[in-house]
């Protein structure tokens, strides 16, 4: 089955995927963003790249402590 190192290299793809439609979406659009829940400015995508790489990393990393059984 499923091991939590399996499930966090997952989700840290998932995160990575999101973090690349952050970047992409500061080249695609002009901020701001208005979507009918929020307000995306070009400091909200920043700050969500950069919380995004972080947590990537941190899942990546968490995964690499654990046993490859």
């Amino acid at each position: 089955m499923f091991t939590l190192r399996n499930i966090l290299i997952f989700l840290a793809g998932a995160q990575f995927f999101h973090t690349l439609y952050h970047i992409f979406l500061a080249y695609i659009n002009s901020f701001p963003l208005n979507l009918k829940v929020i307000v995306i400015t070009s400091t909200f995508n920043t700050a969500a790249i950069v919380i995004n790489s972080v947590t990537t990393v941190a899942l990546l990393w968490w995964a690499s402590r654990l046993s490859k059984k």
